[in-house]
């Protein structure tokens, strides 16, 4: 049964994963095709302060491997909202490409966003010109944030786990759950045809509910994330 390592002290785990998610992050801000170069500092520092005290409060709970899997939760939640759009076969990321031709996840709602716009980005949609930038630079810079946040906690996991396979498939089966759930809701609220039958979207309402009441209420914890990275 997978399980927490315990052949480490905190103090060694928590300067490992501290190193490795600082490595990422460094590359994410640092290389030229990532869209988080062009961040100001004082925002890739925010980004980067916060995912380091999530790290180690994640270490300091009594069962890290359910804290970390809350907190991917929300954060895979909070992408898919904005990940739908930029589903397709050639997304800029290996994630998004993964969803491709997963049930309820059609890859097509980009084609649909001058319908969505006014129902679910209406400020954005008030200040863009007739190709939606505006619209396009929220949708993007929100993946971005919560891409980067879900990362670090699925390297997390992989090292609280000692188990690469088992964390990716953890990830990749919420990624899937979600982006069928937000792309129901989107086409639902926007009075768009659905993909899903009846039964399969009670099926699908029924596990989200299970994860919803599983990661319980995140905005407490966000807060104390905030405070403790210094920057609410």
């Amino acid at each position: 049964m997978l399980g927490l390592v315990r052949n480490r002290t905190h103090e060694e785990q928590l300067l490992e994963i501290r190193s490795a998610a600082a490595a990422y992050l460094y590359e994410q801000f640092s290389a030229e095709d990532s869209p988080l170069c062009r961040l100001d500092r004082w925002t890739q520092r925010r980004i980067a302060e916060e995912n380091l005290a999530k790290i180690a409060m994640v270490l300091e709970s009594d069962d890290a491997v359910e804290h970390c899997y809350q907190n991917l939760i929300r954060e895979i939640d909070t992408e898919s909202e904005t990940g739908i759009y930029l589903l397709r076969p050639d997304a800029k990321t290996k994630e998004l490409r993964r969803l491709i031709g997963e049930s309820g996840v059609s890859g097509k709602l980009s084609q649909q966003l001058s319908v969505i716009a006014p129902v679910l980005f209406p400020d954005e949609l008030a200040h863009s010109g007739e190709n939606l930038d505006i619209v396009w630079v929220t949708i993007e810079a929100r993946y971005d944030r919560a891409f980067i946040d879900a990362r670090i906690s699925e390297m997390l996991l992989t090292r609280l786990l000692d188990n690469a396979n088992a964390a990716r498939d953890m990830t990749d089966a919420l990624r899937a759950l979600l982006y069928a759930f937000h792309e129901d809701l989107a086409r639902r609220r926007c009075e768009l045809p659905r993909l899903l039958s009846d039964r399969a979207t009670g099926d699908l309402l029924t596990m989200i509910s299970e994860l919803a009441a599983r990661s319980g209420d995140y905005k407490d914890r966000v807060t104390a994330i905030c405070a403790r990275a210094g920057t609410c």
